[in-house]
């Protein structure tokens, strides 16, 4: 196992022992996934660290034990780093992304997810990381529309960015992602539930978007989804769960507009029975439908729409009950 540059073992319960036969060829380690490793501490991380010059992309998901000194110890040892995961390490702080930020020039990908640490001026010192492709920051609720002005105003790269349930994410914030994120491809503001019809216009400006989760945006009606499809043309995956107060004219803006569709999930929306139908029999491409708990469709209104896309449909989701 000299040239070994590849270990996994995500999900083990480890020890002390288990590091000592890793790090006998730490040297050419180019990936290592320890995600949900009992018993990982930092002591250990340091000790396996050190040395792994060359280690590119490492996960440390769910490693609970984890705080800033093992942070310190990667940022010090591995200046190659190009994919770094940390979902749900809740003792990190925004001093660990200072660290990150004056070591690894080089990073692509970061997945700070859940982590409760993570607050504005930890996004003020990320932003040095001008390469940054992908973004991960679900959950982390002390960001606001301010920590996403440095991020927009430094990492024009951004393709993916991962916002679910950010409460202080507003309109102001994805304004900014408009003008400074222009290469974002795929969007997630589910559950930003300060986000109204102004933040989905920001949105409509993002012409590269392929796919956008906004699940239970209540402030965003039918103009919002207007916004958005008419600015989003290359959309091909849209989930509007939960997004109830988005009126029949939205929906016929996306069947007009959103040729490219091919996934999408309407389920608890107030869509009528027309508007399904606009939906179903327009969007030709439109492959995987999620059609659960409509309350403003008839079964006639389902029946009707379903014919209009049976012979390209090939994923449905509909209520046991429902009966043609």
């Amino acid at each position: 196992l000299k040239f070994l540059n590849v270990v996994r073992v995500d999900g083990a319960r480890v020890c002390h022992s288990t590091f000592k036969t890793i790090s006998t060829n730490r040297w050419s380690l180019v990936d290592l996934g320890l995600s949900k490793c009992m018993g990982l501490q930092d002591f250990d991380i340091t000790w396996l660290i050190t040395g792994c010059a060359d280690l590119k992309v490492l996960n440390l998901s769910c490693c609970d034990s984890v705080t800033d000194a093992a942070i310190a110890a990667i940022a010090g040892s591995c200046r190659k780093l190009r994919s770094l995961k940390l979902e749900s390490c809740g003792s990190i702080t925004e001093k660990s992304l200072g660290l990150l930020s004056s070591s690894c020039f080089l990073l692509e990908e970061l997945d700070l997810t859940d982590c409760c640490g993570v607050n504005d001026m930890a996004l003020s010192y990320l932003s040095s990381c001008t390469d940054l492709k992908f973004l991960k920051l679900g959950l982390c609720n002390n960001i606001s529309d301010k920590g996403l002005i440095y991020i927009a105003s430094k990492c024009s790269k951004i393709c993916e960015l991962d916002l679910y349930r950010c409460p202080n994410v507003g309109d102001d914030g994805v304004a900014v992602l408009s003008i400074g994120c222009k290469m974002l491809k795929k969007l997630n503001v589910s559950y930003c539930s300060s986000l109204t019809d102004k933040g989905m216009e920001y949105i409509g400006r993002l012409e590269e978007l392929c796919d956008l989760e906004m699940r239970g945006l209540t402030n965003v009606t039918g103009t919002g989804l207007q916004s958005i499809a008419a600015g989003c043309k290359r959309l091909t995956e849209l989930d509007l769960k939960h997004c109830g107060n988005i009126q029949d004219s939205g929906f016929w803006a996306l069947a007009y507009y959103s040729k490219n569709m091919r996934q999408i999930n309407l389920s608890c929306c107030a869509i009528s029975d027309v508007g399904l139908w606009m939906i179903m029999s327009n969007l030709s491409c439109l492959q995987d439908a999620k059609l659960v708990r409509l309350p403003n469709v008839s079964v006639g209104g389902f029946e009707v729409a379903l014919r209009a896309c049976s012979l390209r449909l090939k994923k449905l989701k509909v209520v046991v009950s429902l009966k043609f």
